[in-house]
């Protein structure tokens, strides 16, 4: 039996190079806060363009999203993460270098395309790419660089603001990793997935010799994902949707990701300078900068355990100690709106919750929802049941984004913040009761299970 003792090595370096698309999406989104009231004063933007400034790129993104489901199957994932790479250099730049409201808005929209597309491509990609005992540390590595992008645009921010308080250099930096991210993608192989879906299956067959240890992982491999195919390659799309089984995954995906978006983490990653100033913070810098650096470690400690303890656990774990922070973060905003200035050990509090909660977040919701939705859709309509589920994320999050600011103003931090408690809650239930485990199982094991009509909470158990 041939050894091919450098896939490990091969695997991690393609999904590297694909893997960027999440550290361009953090800091395309981190990028507004420490940068919104510059771009406010300088282009001469009310708080309510400031806040649609923030979200255009959310709703491009839905686009993005959609777009790139029929885009990644017509041309491929490879060819997907490239157009991607390629917004993000030349819309960046153009934004940077704008002095029109009209084309700073249609940049940060392009952006959103961009991001969009990325965010569905590259789960997709690396899901499709991966052997199934790493495939959720791979996964995870996503949105580890979304959270080190976050954390990279805070910390680039808060240096720009001391020095040189310049928006422009802020959001110009980034066409950098954008540039890396083109190049490197050039390098990286087709989907094996992809290839047999377009019939190309000797292609399909090249890729797997280099990227898995065996002969007989490569020929276990290919008769699955032949299997899956089986019957499916006219079933795709809106197709797929008189399929019982899909619309049960569809549905079950779209929760998720409602429920990652609405426990409120992107008002705290968009707005968190605005909400310790609301709390009386005179240099909320600093606690931007460690949430940025919190959700870069915790998502490592993510990749390091998800494939130990599970999905599922973490989930818990995480929605426990996010729904504790969301109270005591709400309670705190409700004792300063009852005329009561916090005092430095109730700031303090204030702080250190919202840094819990980011950590709790980014340990748990915020890379195994992405996790979740890359594996439990059927090959044949895994595009659409991604693109509907991240499109979903997208419109989640522009609603987050697009009123956080307003609710604080006009109602209280305490009102925003019990909304996203009551959404943790209701999220235990979504768990316990329709998620499934997939730790160790195959994707061709798990789309068996859902056609065979196996309860969606049971789906990641091995056939059987």
């Amino acid at each position: 039996m041939k050894k091919n003792e450098n896939a490990r090595r091969a695997v991690l370096t393609i999904c590297a190079f694909a893997s960027l698309g999440g550290l361009l999406f953090g800091m395309d989104q981190g990028f507004i806060n420490g940068s919104l009231h510059f771009i406010i004063s300088e282009m001469n933007l009310s708080l309510v363009q400031g806040e649609s400034y923030a979200s255009i790129m959310l709703i491009g993104c839905i686009i993005g999203t959609f777009l790139s489901g029929w885009i990644s199957r017509v041309i491929g994932r490879k060819r997907t993460l490239l157009l991607a790479a390629l917004f993000f250099t030349v819309f960046t730049l153009m934004g940077s270098l704008t002095h029109s409201v009209f084309i700073l808005f249609a940049t940060r929209f392009a952006l959103g395309l961009a991001v969009g597309s990325a965010a569905f491509s590259v789960p997709l990609y690396l899901s499709e790419i991966s052997p199934a005992n790493i495939r959720g540390a791979v996964l995870a590595s996503y949105s580890c660089l979304t959270a080190i992008g976050i954390f990279l645009v805070f910390l680039s921010n808060s240096i720009i603001d001391a020095y040189f308080e310049s928006w422009r250099m802020m959001l110009g930096i980034i066409s950098i990793p954008a540039f890396v991210m083109l190049l490197g993608v050039l390098t990286v192989p087709y989907s094996p997935r992809w290839l047999s879906l377009k019939r190309r299956n000797d292609d399909a067959r090249k890729v797997l010799e280099k990227i898995r240890e065996t002969d007989e992982e490569v020929n276990w491999e290919m008769s699955e994902i032949k299997d899956s195919l089986e019957g499916g390659r006219k079933q795709s799309g809106w197709k797929m949707l008189n399929k019982g089984f899909f619309v049960r995954v569809i549905i079950l995906g779209i929760m998720l990701m409602l429920l990652q978006q609405f426990c409120g983490i992107n008002a705290v990653i968009y707005y968190s300078g605005e909400i310790f100033k609301a709390a009386g913070f005179t240099n909320p810098s600093f606690g931007t900068v460690t949430i940025g650096l919190i959700n870069v470690f915790m998502t490592i400690i993510a990749i390091r355990y998800i494939d130990r303890w599970g999905r599922k656990p973490m989930l818990y774990f995480g929605l426990t100690v996010m729904t504790i922070m969301l109270i005591i973060i709400g309670v705190l905003f409700k004792i300063q709106e009852a005329g009561v200035i916090l005092s430095g050990g109730l700031k303090i509090s204030l702080m250190v919750s919202c840094l819990v909660y980011v950590a709790s977040f980014g340990v748990s919701l915020g890379p195994i929802m992405g996790i979740l939705c890359a594996e439990i859709f059927p090959l044949e309509g895994r595009d659409f049941g991604l693109a509907a589920a991240m499109a979903t994320c997208w419109i989640g999050c522009t609603i987050v984004v697009q009123f956080s600011l307003s609710i604080i103003h006009n109602f209280g931090g305490s009102t925003l913040f019990f909304i996203f408690t009551i959404c943790s809650v209701a999220g235990f239930f979504l768990i316990k009761f329709f998620t499934p485990e997939t730790k160790g199982v195959t994707l061709e094991e798990i789309e068996m299970n859902l056609k065979n009509g196996v309860k969606l909470k049971d789906i990641g158990n091995k056939p059987g």
